[in-house]
């Protein structure tokens, strides 16, 4: 089963159902996830006063995304990258 993370509307979705009292188990049917995947967002992304928050959550998940993944190598601008552009459009192998 492949990995999907959590869009903001599902995200918004679980913050709409906590509000109205929702279980998790529920939340989970409603979104065709499993309840285990809804009660670890809720434990990521609750804030200290216990509630859920779809706009919070999504930026969290931003920020973990950013601090994990390494810096990229190339970037478009860099002399690194100008250099490699050069070389390959005077034929020089990758």
């Amino acid at each position: 089963m492949k990995y999907h993370e959590f869009s903001i509307e599902e995200r918004a979705t679980i913050q709409v159902s906590r509000l109205h009292g929702m279980s998790q188990r529920a939340i989970a049917k409603a979104l065709g996830r499993n309840c285990s995947t809804i009660s670890r967002e809720l434990r990521r992304n609750t804030g200290d006063n216990g509630i859920y928050h779809a706009p919070t959550a999504q930026g969290h998940m931003r920020q973990r995304r950013v601090v994990c993944r390494p810096p990229k190598k190339l970037v478009p601008g860099a002399e690194l990258f100008e250099l490699i552009v050069q070389l390959l459009r005077e034929y020089f192998s990758p």
